[in-house]
């Protein structure tokens, strides 16, 4: 993932909060999907371990 650059003169603090705030939304939904999947493949473990 790339460092955020602050500092940048051509980015006002308005277009550097709206960018900021997607990219935020765009960890979260990451970090969801990844919940969602962890979640899965925590119940297929749990399953594979009752068989035996």
């Amino acid at each position: 993932m790339k460092k955020s650059d602050s500092n940048t003169p051509k980015e006002t603090p308005e277009e550097e909060l709206k960018r900021l705030r997607k990219e935020n939304s765009k960890l979260k939904a990451q970090k969801e999907a990844d919940k969602a999947k962890i979640s899965d493949l925590k119940k297929e473990l749990k399953k594979k371990t009752c068989r035996q």
